[in-house]
């Protein structure tokens, strides 16, 4: 049965296996091998995980031997590490140092910014389907939520999101590219949008897989925060870096903003997990790496929904969405039982399913396992 195959056997009976890849400068052939564990049994106790929209690849490993390194001074308070990196992050964007935050993940700036929102009442807007984070926090401290439908080619309706602001509307959220629908939205629209719409509302923008974008109709919204006090930009580490436990995250925001954010910050960053940050941002090589890999990832997947008559969304992130034709729960179950893990189902879209990409052989294992199952 396909659950008693391993990763090696599949690859090896594919001739998948090479004997190096072809990295950036900054990112050894040797470092990249220290990833694979072929040999790992592929079961539903140890699925490939295709659900979480994580980098299958892992921090990159300069920065993994920097936070080890830096644990051995974990027992030492650091005030000054967050500021290094705030310093570094703002050359890169371009924006001053007082208009960046970093914290534990983007997600307590979710949470904050949804509090912020929240307690003044009124309504948020949203598109549906979208992450939903930021729209649990407003609920939870009085805010309405409303949510508009994503037009029929699934991409963020924007001008039913402009119907929908009244002068109830105290937040307007977008993820861009969007979650689990991984569209994005064309850059001078978006910023038309905010330079009008930031008059009635604060617009928090959800950058999290910002790094995965090649479309030239794509921008970050961040050099907007510098005259704007009703702009929030959202950036993660858990992502492209590989973060995801490791939380670190980034607000852009006009400093009076700030301030009123960092009221509500829940967590806290850590010297090691900031010292990582430091060096895996400044490494162009990795991320390039992780980048080209997942559009490998991608085109493997686009590949079968053609082959399948699948109708799917051109992902912008590193993760798809396609119509399975078929109840996405049923869809998880199989995969799962046979050691593939995918996300789980969205409303108001029963039969399409959210799938992660893995390294492209993983993926090409999935592809295998999908045909044998549902075609």
């Amino acid at each position: 049965m396909t659950k008693n195959l391993t990763r090696r056997d599949w690859l090896v009976g594919t001739g998948a296996v090479t004997s190096g890849l072809v990295l950036g400068n900054n990112v050894s052939a040797q470092s990249i091998s220290d990833f694979s564990a072929f040999g790992e049994a592929v079961t539903p106790e140890n699925p490939i995980r295709m659900t979480n929209n994580e980098n299958p690849y892992g921090i990159n490993p300069k920065a993994m031997k920097v936070i080890i390194e830096a644990y051995k001074r974990a027992h030492t308070y650091n005030f000054t590490t967050g500021r290094q990196l705030i310093k570094i992050i703002a050359e890169m964007e371009g924006i001053s140092e007082d208009h960046i935050a970093v914290g534990a993940g983007s997600g307590e700036y979710l949470v904050a910014t949804g509090a912020l929102c929240g307690i003044t009442g009124g309504d948020i807007v949203a598109p549906h389907p979208t992450f939903g984070s930021i729209l649990r926090s407003a609920r939870n401290f009085g805010a309405n939520v409303i949510s508009v439908p994503v037009a029929e080619d699934m991409s963020i309706d924007m001008e039913a999101m402009r119907k929908a602001i009244t002068n109830k509307t105290t937040c307007i959220y977008f993820s861009n590219p969007n979650n689990p629908i991984p569209s994005i939205i064309e850059k001078n629209v978006l910023e038309e949008f905010c330079l009008e719409f930031s008059k009635k509302a604060m617009i928090v923008i959800d950058e999290a897989y910002y790094e995965y974008v090649r479309d030239d109709n794509y921008s970050t919204m961040a050099h907007l925060v510098k005259n704007n006090k009703n702009i929030v930009v959202l950036r993660t580490a858990s992502k492209i870096h590989a973060f995801a436990n490791v939380r670190v995250g980034f607000a852009f925001a006009h400093p009076d903003t700030l301030k009123k954010l960092l009221m509500f910050r829940s967590g806290t960053t850590t010297h090691p997990s900031l010292m990582g940050a430091i060096e895996s941002y400044q490494d162009a090589g990795y991320q390039k790496f992780v980048v080209d890999k997942n559009y490998e990832s991608l085109n493997i997947l686009y590949k079968m929904f053609d082959e399948l008559k699948m109708p799917y969304v051109n992902a912008h992130a590193n993760f798809v969405y396609a119509n399975a034709g078929r109840d996405a729960n049923e869809v998880r179950a199989k995969l799962r039982n046979s050691g593939i893990l995918i996300g789980r189902k969205y409303d108001p879209f029963p039969n399409w399913i959210r799938i992660s990409t893995a390294k492209p052989e993983e993926t090409e294992y999935m592809v295998k396992v999908y045909k044998k199952e549902f075609s």
